[in-house]
């Protein structure tokens, strides 16, 4: 979800390239009326398809994530399994509604927010998502944090509240954070350039698929 968003990401621009291509498939055929007018519909039809599912597609995988990552972290906090410490930096934070846990304060439910970090220790860097009290101040791109990664489910975290000033000065120090290969937003949809070629190759089935259409309506 947060480390490998590649495949979904580039089947939706396929999906918006095959909607335009059959859009301009009229055009590039030089036909006129009826059957230029079918493409132009179709391809808006598709479109709009497009963009009503894909709130619904996304919005059911988010809730599978937040269910994840209240399920995963509650298995942290219980001692299920043992998490794996890891440094943290912020990359972004958004408000939720979910029950948290910090091995400081322990269990809440009042206002919370789900905070995508960078996480760097035993193996890769990666991004986690940790719930976290709205209060505990993880508002600004790059504060630092000291992580309990899920062992099975690599892509949750808890943050650790016990860490003192100290401890997050060396955290946000940490020559790893120059050193190792990061994930960033390109890196997560596998690249820009495969992205373009995703729309592109979306746009050339789409108009082929125009042509197959102007051809057996003539």
């Amino acid at each position: 979800m947060l480390n490998d968003i590649a495949r979904p990401t580039r089947l939706m621009l396929a999906g918006f390239g095959i909607a335009l291509g059959v859009i301009v498939s009229g055009t590039v055929t030089g036909r006129t009326g009826g059957v230029a007018l079918a493409l132009l519909l179709g391809g808006l039809g598709l479109e709009v398809l497009v963009l009503l599912g894909l709130p619904v597609v996304l919005g059911r995988a988010e809730r599978r994530f937040r269910e994840l990552v209240v399920a995963a972290s509650a298995e942290i906090a219980t001692g299920a399994v043992v998490p794996v410490p890891a440094l943290g930096r912020v990359v972004r934070r958004r408000i939720v509604r979910l029950p948290w846990w910090m091995p400081g304060r322990g269990a809440g439910a009042g206002p919370s927010v789900m905070v995508v970090l960078t996480a760097v220790g035993d193996g890769p860097a990666r991004r986690v998502a940790a719930v976290v009290p709205a209060d505990l101040g993880l508002h600004l791109r790059h504060v630092p944090a000291e992580l309990l990664v899920h062992p099975r489910h690599r892509d949750v975290a808890v943050v650790d509240d016990r860490v003192t000033h100290e401890r997050l000065v060396a955290i946000d120090a940490d020559p790893r954070w120059g050193t190792e290969r990061l994930p960033t937003d390109r890196t997560v949809v596998g690249g820009y350039v495969a992205l373009v070629a995703s729309l592109v190759v979306g746009a050339a089935v789409g108009a082929g698929l125009g042509t197959l259409v102007v051809t057996l309506a003539t």
